[in-house]
């Protein structure tokens, strides 16, 4: 498969990269449906509120135009505050369709805020490149989905009608009261049928705004390689650093070695240097160990500082395997241990 080909996943750092641009998958649709719903729920809830807005206003002014003069001040007065009343009453609803679209969006993207995603592009008042939007596959997934949605609509409202052709013949015999009352309610049915297909098609459009991010920010094999260059550095000096590192651990347990008070060996395979002072430790801690060609240096620096070496074979085995450089032995080797000290200390005093 061709390196250039971007097959691989992002990774963190691309998708962080990618929401600094203001890169995201977000559907457009989705948050119209939202809008759409929650404007659907709110209007219907206040249409009591609406309708003793309403007749309080017509009762006020028809009640007194008796008292007033009919002028164009008093009747820029009358609009003014036939608006100012409109605007209070609707302010629930549009501070509400704010805030679910707000909450739709953020349920989307996260908290997501971009400098960069505002700055002024010379792309996007390139003629070629509004051509080449325009189209793209993009731009035709956009028109296959209005036409999906006009068709569907348009269905459901043509049915919606053809159900309710009788009862719209026979509203010239209803009062005005109950032909409003009825087309209200219905007008209400209808939308609330519509926001199902609207937040369908927004699930959709969500879904395939997600595939199409994810595609758009996959990596080629060659740019996972230099970012894991860039992030953890060139697998060279990674691997100088690790021996290093080895080497200056090798230095030091190398000087704990003439501190120590036994090397327990196998002989040949394993060597374990142990420490212990009955005033500072609750138990031996192991301060050097190593197998084959270590466990030859740890022999051969004990001999150096005069470290009596023991030939335990079980002993030495289970110390290498069991403990890690810098702990203590654990209970169940107390008494092989305390058997090799004990050794060790006879032959210090010459017994």
């Amino acid at each position: 498969m061709p390196d250039g080909e971007r097959t691989e996943q992002a990774t963190p750092r691309r998708r962080e990269e990618a929401r600094k641009r203001g890169q995201t998958a977000i559907s457009n649709e989705l948050l119209s449906a939202a809008g759409f719903i929650a404007g659907i729920m709110i209007i219907s809830s206040l249409i009591p509120t609406f309708y003793r807005q309403l007749t309080s206003l017509i009762v006020r002014y028809i009640g007194s135009m008796s008292k007033y003069q009919i002028t164009i001040q008093s009747t820029r007065g009358i609009i003014l505050d036939i608006a100012y009343q409109l605007f209070i009453t609707l302010l629930p609803l549009f501070g509400i369709l704010i805030i679910v679209t707000l909450l739709v969006g953020f349920a989307q993207t996260g908290l997501l805020f971009s400098f960069e995603a505002l700055s002024p592009k010379l792309s996007h008042i390139n003629p070629l490149m509004g051509l080449k939007r325009i189209f793209s596959k993009r731009a035709l997934i956009d028109l296959l989905k209005s036409i999906m949605k006009i068709i569907i609509l348009g269905y459901l409202g043509y049915s919606f009608i053809m159900g309710l052709k009788d009862n719209i013949f026979s509203l010239w015999k209803s009062s005005i009261i109950s032909s409003s009352s009825f087309m209200i309610s219905n007008i209400i049915r209808f939308s609330q049928q519509a926001s199902i297909v609207l937040l369908a098609v927004g699930v959709l459009d969500y879904i395939l705004q997600r595939r199409e991010f994810e595609s758009s920010i996959r990596m080629t094999r060659e740019e996972l390689k230099e970012e894991l260059k860039e992030t953890e550095g060139d697998p060279l000096i990674r691997s100088r650093i690790k021996q290093k590192q080895r080497e200056l651990a090798t230095r030091r347990m190398m000087q704990e070695i003439k501190r120590a008070d036994v090397v327990v060996t196998n002989p040949t395979e394993y060597a374990v240097a142990l420490r212990y002072d009955i005033k500072t430790m609750g138990a031996p801690v192991v301060v050097a160990k190593g197998v084959r060609l270590m466990a030859e240096r740890i022999k051969s620096e004990a001999r150096r500082w005069n470290i009596p070496i023991v030939v335990n074979p079980p002993l030495a085995q289970m110390l290498y395997k069991l403990v890690d450089i810098g702990e203590e032995i654990p209970p169940r080797l107390y008494q092989a241990v305390a058997e090799v000290l004990a050794y060790v200390y006879r032959r210090k005093r010459g017994v």
